[in-house]
C-alpha cells in the first residue's frame, strides 16, 4: 500500500498545506503593520512652537475698561481726510449713517449675559462688583441676576448674569465690550 493511497496521509497533507497558507498570512499581515508603523514614526520632525512666557491674558490698560465707545456717545468716527486734503478740495460730508448704540438693558427681557460660575453663592457679589466697577457706563443699568446650577458630580455652581435684554443682539453688544476688558461673557436665554 503507497502512501498516496492513505487516506490519513492525505489528511496530513492538506492540514499542513492550509497551515502554510495561515503563516504565509500573518507573515503578509505583520510586513504591512511594520511598514505602516515604520511610515508612521520615520517620517521628518514636525516642528514644535514654544508658548510665549507670561500669561495669555493680560489686563487692559484702566482708560481703556473705562471709555466708553464712540457708537454709545452717539459721536461719529473722526473724519481724517480733510487733514491731508487741500482747504480749497474740502466738501462738505454727507450726513453720516446710524452707528449702532450700545446695549440697552430691559426691566424683563429673555437674554442675560453670563459673566462668570462661581463655587460660593457668597463669591457672586464681590465679582459683580469688581466688573462694574471697571466699566461702570457700562453696568449702570444692568441688574445682578444669578443661577444656582446643580451639574451632579460636578458640584453646584452660582452664574453671575447680567440682565436684562430684549434680543441677543443687545447680548451680543454687552459681551463685546466685556470682552475687550479680557473678560468672558457668553449670551444665554432665561
Amino acid at each position: 500500500m503507497s502512501a498516496r493511497s492513505d487516506p490519513r496521509a492525505h489528511e496530513y497533507e492538506e492540514r499542513n498545506r492550509f497551515a502554510g497558507v495561515i503563516y504565509m498570512l500573518l507573515i503578509v499581515v505583520a510586513v504591512a503593520f511594520g511598514a505602516f508603523v515604520w511610515q508612521l514614526y520615520s517620517g521628518p520632525e514636525i516642528p514644535r512652537i514654544a508658548p510665549q512666557p507670561g500669561p495669555y491674558k493680560t489686563e487692559p490698560a484702566p482708560e481703556a475698561a473705562i471709555a466708553p465707545d464712540a457708537a454709545e456717545q452717539g459721536a461719529p468716527a473722526p473724519d481724517t481726510s480733510a487733514a491731508m486734503t487741500p482747504p480749497s478740495a474740502v466738501r462738505t460730508p454727507a450726513p453720516a449713517a446710524a452707528t449702532p448704540a450700545g446695549p440697552r438693558f430691559v426691566a424683563n427681557g429673555p437674554y442675560l449675559a453670563q459673566l462668570a460660575a462661581l463655587q460660593s453663592a457668597e463669591a457672586a457679589e464681590p465679582a459683580w462688583n469688581r466688573l462694574a466697577s471697571r466699566a461702570p457706563d457700562l453696568f449702570a443699568h444692568a441688574r445682578l441676576d444669578v443661577e444656582r446650577a446643580d451639574l451632579g458630580s460636578r458640584g453646584v455652581y452660582h452664574r453671575v448674569r447680567a440682565g436684562y435684554f430684549a434680543d441677543r443682539e443687545n447680548a451680543n453688544r454687552f459681551c463685546e465690550r466685556i470682552r475687550r476688558m479680557a473678560q468672558d461673557c457668553i449670551v444665554v436665554a432665561r
